[in-house]
Protein backbone atom coordinates (compact mmCIF):
# COMPACT_ATOMS: atom_id res chain seq x y z
CA UNK A 1 0.00 0.00 0.00
CA UNK A 2 1.10 3.15 -0.91
CA UNK A 3 1.62 6.14 2.00
CA UNK A 4 1.72 9.49 1.25
CA UNK A 5 5.62 10.21 1.31
CA UNK A 6 5.22 7.95 -1.82
CA UNK A 7 3.27 10.01 -3.69
CA UNK A 8 4.61 13.82 -2.84
CA UNK A 9 6.70 15.45 -5.68
CA UNK A 10 10.01 16.03 -3.84
CA UNK A 11 11.38 18.36 -6.47
CA UNK A 12 11.86 22.21 -6.38
CA UNK A 13 8.38 23.48 -5.47
CA UNK A 14 9.23 26.30 -8.33
CA UNK A 15 9.89 23.91 -11.27
CA UNK A 16 6.17 22.15 -10.65
CA UNK A 17 3.60 24.25 -12.72
CA UNK A 18 0.62 23.71 -10.18
CA UNK A 19 2.62 23.85 -7.15
CA UNK A 20 4.17 27.24 -8.26
CA UNK A 21 0.77 28.72 -9.14
CA UNK A 22 -0.73 27.61 -6.05
CA UNK A 23 1.99 29.11 -3.80
CA UNK A 24 1.37 32.25 -6.16
CA UNK A 25 -2.15 31.97 -4.83
CA UNK A 26 -1.32 31.76 -1.42
CA UNK A 27 1.24 34.36 -1.87
CA UNK A 28 -2.09 36.58 -1.96
CA UNK A 29 -3.30 35.24 1.12
CA UNK A 30 -0.10 35.56 3.12
CA UNK A 31 -0.50 39.61 2.63
CA UNK A 32 -3.71 39.28 4.90
CA UNK A 33 -0.77 38.84 7.81
CA UNK A 34 1.13 41.71 6.70
CA UNK A 35 -2.28 44.18 7.02
CA UNK A 36 -2.97 42.65 10.35
CA UNK A 37 0.17 43.23 11.48
CA UNK A 38 -0.21 46.99 10.18
CA UNK A 39 -3.38 47.65 11.56
CA UNK A 40 -2.42 46.61 14.77
CA UNK A 41 0.21 48.64 15.22
CA UNK A 42 -0.08 52.12 13.51
CA UNK A 43 -1.32 53.59 16.30
CA UNK A 44 1.93 53.26 18.53
CA UNK A 45 3.26 55.28 15.37
CA UNK A 46 0.48 57.81 15.79
CA UNK A 47 1.09 59.04 18.80
CA UNK A 48 4.58 60.32 18.47
CA UNK A 49 3.10 62.82 15.66
CA UNK A 50 2.57 66.16 16.41
CA UNK A 51 -0.27 66.53 14.11
CA UNK A 52 -2.36 63.67 15.75
CA UNK A 53 -1.90 65.20 19.23
CA UNK A 54 -3.40 68.41 18.03
CA UNK A 55 -6.05 66.91 16.03
CA UNK A 56 -7.04 64.89 19.00
CA UNK A 57 -6.13 67.46 21.87
CA UNK A 58 -3.25 65.25 23.16
CA UNK A 59 -5.43 62.58 24.49
CA UNK A 60 -3.19 60.43 26.98
CA UNK A 61 -4.75 58.33 30.20
CA UNK A 62 -7.47 56.12 29.56
CA UNK A 63 -8.68 58.03 27.00
CA UNK A 64 -5.14 57.17 24.72
CA UNK A 65 -5.77 53.87 25.67
CA UNK A 66 -9.44 53.64 24.92
CA UNK A 67 -8.38 54.72 21.26
CA UNK A 68 -5.53 51.75 21.49
CA UNK A 69 -8.06 49.12 22.72
CA UNK A 70 -11.18 49.46 20.72
CA UNK A 71 -9.02 47.45 17.30
CA UNK A 72 -9.64 44.92 20.22
CA UNK A 73 -13.47 45.82 21.48
CA UNK A 74 -14.12 45.27 17.23
CA UNK A 75 -12.75 41.89 17.53
CA UNK A 76 -14.51 40.81 20.34
CA UNK A 77 -17.55 41.38 19.17
CA UNK A 78 -16.77 39.34 15.93
CA UNK A 79 -14.84 36.55 17.65
CA UNK A 80 -18.02 34.64 17.64
CA UNK A 81 -19.33 34.92 14.63
CA UNK A 82 -16.33 34.67 12.55
CA UNK A 83 -16.16 31.05 12.21
CA UNK A 84 -19.89 30.95 10.73
CA UNK A 85 -18.83 33.55 8.15
CA UNK A 86 -15.98 31.50 7.34
CA UNK A 87 -17.59 28.42 7.22
CA UNK A 88 -20.89 29.90 5.55
CA UNK A 89 -19.76 31.84 2.78
CA UNK A 90 -15.87 30.22 2.08
CA UNK A 91 -12.80 31.32 3.26
CA UNK A 92 -12.17 33.17 -0.06
CA UNK A 93 -15.50 35.04 0.15
CA UNK A 94 -15.04 35.17 4.23
CA UNK A 95 -11.45 36.81 3.62
CA UNK A 96 -12.62 39.55 1.27
CA UNK A 97 -15.46 40.63 3.55
CA UNK A 98 -12.85 41.18 6.46
CA UNK A 99 -10.70 43.04 3.84
CA UNK A 100 -13.77 45.41 2.87
CA UNK A 101 -14.77 46.24 6.14
CA UNK A 102 -10.75 46.80 6.88
CA UNK A 103 -11.22 49.21 4.01
CA UNK A 104 -14.58 50.82 5.24
CA UNK A 105 -12.86 51.22 8.44
CA UNK A 106 -10.14 52.81 7.18
CA UNK A 107 -11.56 55.82 5.54
CA UNK A 108 -13.41 56.09 8.63
CA UNK A 109 -10.55 56.72 10.32
CA UNK A 110 -8.73 58.79 8.35
CA UNK A 111 -11.81 61.27 8.19
CA UNK A 112 -12.34 61.42 12.24
CA UNK A 113 -12.68 64.30 13.93
CA UNK A 114 -13.42 63.63 16.80
CA UNK A 115 -12.15 60.81 19.37
CA UNK A 116 -15.33 58.83 19.59
CA UNK A 117 -15.31 59.19 15.52
CA UNK A 118 -11.84 57.27 15.87
CA UNK A 119 -12.67 54.59 18.51
CA UNK A 120 -15.76 53.57 16.90
CA UNK A 121 -13.64 53.50 13.00
CA UNK A 122 -10.77 51.62 14.83
CA UNK A 123 -13.33 48.60 16.43
CA UNK A 124 -14.88 48.58 12.50
CA UNK A 125 -10.99 47.53 11.44
CA UNK A 126 -11.10 45.69 14.67
CA UNK A 127 -14.61 43.36 13.08
CA UNK A 128 -12.58 43.11 9.89
CA UNK A 129 -9.45 41.88 10.98
CA UNK A 130 -10.87 39.53 13.17
CA UNK A 131 -12.67 38.06 9.64
CA UNK A 132 -9.44 38.02 7.96
CA UNK A 133 -7.30 36.19 10.81
CA UNK A 134 -9.91 33.62 11.14
CA UNK A 135 -10.24 32.94 7.43
CA UNK A 136 -6.67 34.02 6.11
CA UNK A 137 -4.53 30.79 8.29
CA UNK A 138 -7.24 28.17 7.47
CA UNK A 139 -7.19 28.54 3.85
CA UNK A 140 -3.65 28.20 3.89
CA UNK A 141 -3.77 25.05 5.74
CA UNK A 142 -6.42 23.93 3.49
CA UNK A 143 -5.08 24.94 -0.03
CA UNK A 144 -1.25 24.71 0.91
CA UNK A 145 0.28 21.26 -0.68
CA UNK A 146 1.09 18.97 1.73
CA UNK A 147 4.62 19.17 2.34
CA UNK A 148 4.62 22.80 2.52
CA UNK A 149 1.33 23.59 4.99
CA UNK A 150 4.12 23.99 7.91
CA UNK A 151 6.18 26.76 6.42
CA UNK A 152 3.13 28.49 5.05
CA UNK A 153 1.35 28.52 8.11
CA UNK A 154 4.78 29.50 9.72
CA UNK A 155 5.29 32.66 7.34
CA UNK A 156 1.97 33.71 7.51
CA UNK A 157 2.34 34.19 11.61
CA UNK A 158 6.05 36.06 10.82
CA UNK A 159 4.83 38.50 8.07
CA UNK A 160 2.64 40.06 11.16
CA UNK A 161 5.83 41.86 12.12
CA UNK A 162 6.56 43.17 8.72
CA UNK A 163 3.80 44.92 8.45
CA UNK A 164 4.48 45.87 11.94
CA UNK A 165 7.60 46.97 10.79
CA UNK A 166 5.96 48.96 7.79
CA UNK A 167 3.83 50.96 10.00
CA UNK A 168 6.36 52.38 11.92
CA UNK A 169 8.71 53.61 9.24
CA UNK A 170 5.74 55.22 7.40
CA UNK A 171 4.89 57.07 10.43
CA UNK A 172 8.20 57.74 10.64
CA UNK A 173 8.25 58.99 7.07
CA UNK A 174 5.53 61.51 7.50
CA UNK A 175 6.77 62.80 10.81
CA UNK A 176 9.75 64.03 9.00
CA UNK A 177 8.46 65.71 5.39
CA UNK A 178 4.56 66.32 6.74
CA UNK A 179 5.38 68.13 9.68
CA UNK A 180 2.27 70.90 10.24
CA UNK A 181 0.21 68.90 7.62
CA UNK A 182 -3.10 67.00 8.92
CA UNK A 183 -1.71 64.67 6.35
CA UNK A 184 1.18 63.57 8.69
CA UNK A 185 -1.29 61.43 10.71
CA UNK A 186 -3.95 60.47 8.00
CA UNK A 187 -1.82 59.20 5.41
CA UNK A 188 -0.46 56.40 7.46
CA UNK A 189 -3.99 55.91 8.01
CA UNK A 190 -5.07 55.88 4.84
CA UNK A 191 -1.98 53.51 3.09
CA UNK A 192 -3.70 50.46 5.69
CA UNK A 193 -6.49 50.36 3.06
CA UNK A 194 -4.28 49.45 -0.27
CA UNK A 195 -3.66 45.92 0.93
CA UNK A 196 -7.22 45.21 2.50
CA UNK A 197 -8.41 46.61 -1.02
CA UNK A 198 -5.92 44.52 -3.06
CA UNK A 199 -6.56 41.44 -1.10
CA UNK A 200 -10.29 41.71 -1.34
CA UNK A 201 -10.23 41.63 -4.63
CA UNK A 202 -7.56 39.12 -5.75
CA UNK A 203 -8.83 36.07 -3.38
CA UNK A 204 -11.83 36.10 -5.08
CA UNK A 205 -9.82 34.92 -7.86
CA UNK A 206 -7.98 32.42 -6.37
CA UNK A 207 -9.31 28.46 -5.57
CA UNK A 208 -11.79 28.12 -3.12
CA UNK A 209 -10.58 25.36 -0.07
CA UNK A 210 -10.49 22.05 -0.97
CA UNK A 211 -12.29 21.15 2.61
CA UNK A 212 -14.86 23.59 2.25
CA UNK A 213 -15.82 22.47 -0.80
CA UNK A 214 -15.99 18.71 -0.09
CA UNK A 215 -17.89 19.77 3.61
CA UNK A 216 -20.42 21.33 1.00
CA UNK A 217 -20.99 18.40 -0.77
CA UNK A 218 -18.93 20.20 -3.69
CA UNK A 219 -16.35 16.92 -4.34
CA UNK A 220 -16.12 16.99 -7.85
CA UNK A 221 -14.55 20.88 -7.37
CA UNK A 222 -13.02 20.09 -4.66
CA UNK A 223 -11.26 16.95 -6.56
CA UNK A 224 -10.59 19.55 -9.57
CA UNK A 225 -8.64 22.06 -7.51
CA UNK A 226 -6.62 19.31 -6.13
CA UNK A 227 -5.52 17.62 -9.83
CA UNK A 228 -5.27 21.17 -11.03
CA UNK A 229 -2.44 22.25 -8.62
CA UNK A 230 -1.18 19.28 -6.22
CA UNK A 231 -1.09 16.77 -9.26
CA UNK A 232 -0.16 19.29 -11.68
CA UNK A 233 -3.67 17.84 -13.97
CA UNK A 234 -2.38 14.68 -13.93
CA UNK A 235 -6.23 13.04 -13.57
CA UNK A 236 -6.42 9.90 -10.64
CA UNK A 237 -3.18 10.99 -9.43
CA UNK A 238 -2.96 9.16 -5.87
CA UNK A 239 -2.10 11.99 -4.00
CA UNK A 240 -5.39 13.85 -4.77
CA UNK A 241 -7.05 11.12 -2.69
CA UNK A 242 -4.58 11.36 0.25
CA UNK A 243 -4.92 14.79 0.75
Amino acid sequence: METISDVIYRGPWWQNRGIRNLNLCIALVELASIINGYDSSVLNGLQILPEFKKHFHSPDGSTLGFMSAAQNFGGLIMLPIAPYISDGFGRNRALSIGAFTVVGGVILQALSTSIGHFVASRSIIGVGITIITNAAPVLITELAYPTHRGSLTALYNTLWYFGSIISAWVCYATLRTLTGSVWEWRIPCLLQAAPALFVGIAVLFIPNSPRWLVAKGRDAEAIAILTKYHANGRDRDPLVYFT
